[in-house]
């Protein structure tokens, strides 16, 4: 035994770094508690609480950071509160960096409440797990949880009143249908249907705006006349990702399609989602562009 051991620690030590620094990671976002959410509502904690998530490389070499979302068990529930029910509330506006030592991985955490009243009151918890991957130049993998302590409010309450009219704005088309798309060719939608993604600010003020295409699921839309969930919502593209919009203007946005040239893709009827996102003071709005896509059956 202790034969195996003395191996097991010398190739332990002999995969160390060569300047003995196995590094190390830190994080202000501790425990970080948001309260008074309201149900049917999107929020980022970056502006609601004024805290993102950062995470530091306190070590001498590059590492490499994945964020995840973890449910809590009974045993790491704080008193009062519950697991999240659906780990798919929590968003990370990015969850993987390549982190340079004495630098920062940051992102906002998004979380979306909905619009169900049995939610009403309650407080749930989340875990955010940072962590490193254990390979290059660092072999160990380094790990951290953040604890998200999530309140939502007794009450309903119409944040459309509290704010009339700030955080308006709408979007033309609010569907597309694309039939006969052939694989492994790049598609301009406006080439193809002639149309654009209009976003138009109908507020009196001038207002930011964040564009990404997004899974069913995270956009909490269910299988529609027979068209799946997309395989990939990266084949999904924009000519930009983040604009902004003066009272009353509105913004062009081109869209692109690129399958890759594979036969499971052929002659399918899928769904993809492009979520328009307001990043509003209080809270954050979405609306969403639902493209239905059938593919070509010839390969």
């Amino acid at each position: 035994m202790h034969r195996y051991l003395f191996t097991f620690f010398t190739i332990l030590l002999l995969s160390l770094p060569k300047n003995g620094n196995t590094g190390g990671i830190s994080t202000s976002f501790t425990e970080v508690v948001v309260r008074d959410l309201s149900i049917g509502k999107n929020y980022a904690i970056g502006k609601k609480v004024d805290q993102e998530l950062r995470v530091r490389n306190r070590g001498e070499l590059p590492i490499e950071l994945k964020m995840e979302v973890l449910m809590p068990s009974k045993s790491e529930l704080k008193e009062g509160y519950e697991p999240i029910p659906d780990a798919s509330w929590i968003e990370l506006e990015k969850d993987y960096f390549s982190v340079e030592p004495a630098k920062d991985a940051m992102t906002d955490v998004i979380i979306t409440i909905p619009n169900d009243k049995k939610y009403l009151g309650k407080k749930y918890q989340a875990y955010i797990w940072s962590h490193t991957g254990g390979k290059g130049a660092l072999p160990i993998a380094l790990g951290l949880k953040s604890r998200l302590l999530i309140e939502i409010s007794e009450k309903e309450r119409d944040l459309s009143q509290e704010f009339p009219g700030k955080f308006d704005f709408a979007i033309l088309p609010d569907e597309m249908v694309l039939k006969d798309i052939g694989l492994g060719k790049f598609c301009d939608i406006k080439k193809l249907l002639g149309k654009l993604l209009q976003v138009k600010n109908l507020s009196r003020f001038p207002q930011h705006y964040e564009i990404r295409s997004i899974s069913m699921k995270t956009a909490g839309i269910g299988m529609e006349n027979g068209y799946e969930a997309c395989p990939d919502p990266d084949f999904l593209t924009f000519d930009r990702s983040k604009f902004s919009l003066k009272r009353n203007k509105r913004a062009r946005v081109k869209i692109y399609l690129d399958f890759p040239r594979r036969e499971e893709y052929a002659g399918k009827k899928y769904l993809f989602v492009a979520r328009i996102r307001l990043l509003g003071e209080e809270f954050i709005l979405n609306r969403y562009l639902k493209i239905y896509v059938t593919t070509a059956r010839e390969f």
